[in-house]
C-alpha cells in the first residue's frame, strides 16, 4: 500500500452489512471497491478514501459511529487493522444505505425520535427506548437518550444538498433529495453522525452525508460506486 500524502483530504465512506435476505448488502458492495482510492480535487489537493462496513445494529451504531468522528478516529475492533488512521480526523464522512423502493436520494435530515417501526435490526433488536427530552413525563419513545439531550429533534446536514444534486443531474445522473430517512438504521446512523460531528467541532462541523440507494435490477453496483466517487469529489472541491 502506497504512503498517503500528509496533505490529503481524508474521507470515510461506510456501507451496511448483511441484513434480512441480503447476505451481502448492496450498499457495502458499492462502497467497498473505493477502499484506498486516491483522487484529487480540481485544485490538485490529494484525496484518500477509506471504506468501512457497519453492521445493521442500533447498539453497534451508538457504540461505534461516535468514534469515527474523534481526532484521531477510533475505528471498531472489526475494522481492518491495516487502515491508516488520520491524526486530525476525517474531513468528510459519507454513509450509504439501501432502500426497497424510490429513487436514489441524498438525505437532508436525521431524526432524534420516532424509531417505532417493529422491524428489528440484524441482531433482532428494536430501536432504543428513551424518554422524550422535551416531555420527560410522557410515555417513552424510541430514539436517542443519554448523551444526545442537547440536540434538537431534527438535524440537517451542512452540505448544500440541492446544489450537489443539481450538479450531478447536469452530469446526467438520476437522483433526488429527501427529508425522511426512514426512521430505521439509516436515519439512526445519520442522526448519530450529525450530532457527534457537531459535538466534536461546534464552530464548523465536518460534513456528513447519507445516500439511499434503491434495490433495483437495472441499477448496477458499478453505477452506485461511480456516483459515490463523484459525490466525494464534489464535496472535497468545496473543502480544498
Amino acid at each position: 500500500m502506497a504512503p498517503i500524502d500528509p496533505s490529503a483530504l481524508r474521507i470515510l465512506v461506510s456501507g451496511f452489512g448483511p441484513f434480512s435476505d441480503y447476505k451481502e448488502n448492496p450498499s457495502w458492495l458499492a462502497v467497498q471497491p473505493l477502499h484506498d482510492t486516491r483522487l484529487a480535487t480540481d485544485s490538485g489537493r490529494p484525496i484518500h478514501i477509506t471504506t468501512l462496513e457497519l453492521p445493521v445494529s442500533y447498539e453497534y451504531v451508538l457504540k461505534n459511529v461516535p468514534g469515527l468522528h474523534k481526532r484521531p478516529p477510533v475505528l471498531p475492533s472489526s475494522a481492518d487493522a491495516s487502515i491508516s488512521i488520520p491524526e486530525q480526523g476525517y474531513d468528510f464522512i459519507f454513509h450509504v444505505g439501501v432502500s426497497r423502493r424510490g429513487p436514489i436520494r441524498i438525505e437532508r435530515v436525521g431524526h432524534k425520535y420516532g424509531y417505532n417501526r417493529m422491524l428489528p435490526d440484524a441482531t433482532g433488536q428494536l430501536g432504543p427506548i428513551v424518554k422524550h427530552a422535551e416531555s420527560p413525563d410522557t410515555e417513552s419513545v424510541r430514539g436517542f437518550g443519554e448523551g444526545y439531550e442537547e440536540f434538537p429533534e431534527e438535524l440537517s446536514t451542512d452540505v448544500d444538498v440541492p446544489a450537489l444534486v443539481a450538479h450531478l443531474q447536469m452530469e446526467g445522473l438520476e437522483l433526488g433529495t429527501s427529508i425522511d430517512a426512514g426512521h430505521y438504521l439509516c436515519d439512526f446512523t445519520l442522526y448519530t453522525s450529525l450530532a457527534v460531528s457537531r459535538k466534536v467541532s461546534q464552530e464548523k462541523p465536518r460534513p456528513v452525508l447519507f445516500m439511499h440507494v434503491p434495490v433495483r435490477e437495472e441499477l448496477s453496483t458499478e453505477k452506485v460506486t461511480d456516483m459515490v466517487q463523484r459525490i466525494v469529489l464534489w464535496v472535497c472541491n468545496g473543502l480544498s
